[in-house]
């Protein structure tokens, strides 16, 4: 089983951040696999620039889904995120989408992610990662999307 995170930018150099991102995760979780960047406009506050997305999977580590999201967070934190618009624009973003095929509802975490399968800018770089063959098992994959992500 994985953990599959995503990532996203939209301010600044957005290729720089996902790979200064995906550097330091990998110094954290042991990386299976990286999807090609992704690139599509913003959903939900759209006044915003084009994201730029990658989905990433990594080995489920011995810490709990719970330490992993804080550590997500302070990773956000150290790449310059700044949280003063909800869902508006950031140097980075970082979800934990999948933890193996384990749920999670609670308050301040969700697992799987709840609108993964909403986004194309998930949705199509997870279906080139190696978790996909499970999930693709388990869960409805949609094929049309209201907003298209494309590889760059």
């Amino acid at each position: 089983m994985s953990l599959i995170i995503a990532t996203g930018s939209n301010i600044g150099d957005s290729l720089h951040h996902l790979e200064e991102a995906k550097q330091v995760l990998a110094q954290k979780f042991s990386l299976i696999a990286a999807s090609r960047v992704y690139v599509s406009k913003a959903v939900d506050y759209e006044n915003q620039p084009d994201f730029f997305n990658q989905v990433l999977e990594f080995r489920i580590p011995a810490l709990s889904p719970h330490q992993v999201m804080q550590e997500l967070l302070n990773i956000e934190k150290s790449l310059g995120r700044n949280r003063n618009i909800p869902k508006g624009p950031r140097t980075i973003d970082l979800d934990i989408i999948f933890w193996g095929l384990d749920t999670i509802n609670e308050p301040a975490l969700t697992i799987p992610h709840p609108r993964w399968n909403e986004r194309s800018f998930v949705v199509k770089p997870l279906q080139e990662l190696p978790f996909f063959q499970t999930i693709e098992k388990c869960f409805t994959i949609p094929k049309s999307f209201n907003v298209d992500a494309s590889p760059i």
